[in-house]
């Protein structure tokens, strides 16, 4: 009955009915951002894409390969075991987050 009620709770609360219309303003917020992030992802990888005279853009380049390895030791600290504690709760997340290290 518990899980069930939790589920009932989620569907509800994805689907905008749980707190009426803030509910649905916050969804559409979240959506927006979303949208957002998705179109400024796309358009700093256009910014940075390699052009046929091996030119870039003003953006910058891409950070040298192996590069984590040089980041401070307390950045090492905190920051491994939590993307750890990332992959093993998201397995999916930490396949490509893995990926990362290759």
């Amino acid at each position: 009955p518990a899980l069930s009620k939790l589920s009932k709770l989620g569907v509800q609360g994805h689907m905008g009915v749980l707190f009426g219309v803030v509910n649905q303003i916050v969804l559409a917020l979240v959506a927006l951002g979303l949208t957002a992030v998705i179109v400024w992802g796309y358009r700093m990888w256009w910014q940075r894409r390699p052009t046929r005279d091996d030119r870039r853009a003003l953006a910058g380049r891409a950070p040298e390969r192996g590069a984590w390895r040089r980041l401070p030791l307390p950045v090492l600290v905190l920051g491994i075991p939590a993307v750890i504690a990332l992959g093993w709760a998201l397995p999916l997340l930490g396949v490509t987050l893995a990926g990362f290290l290759v």
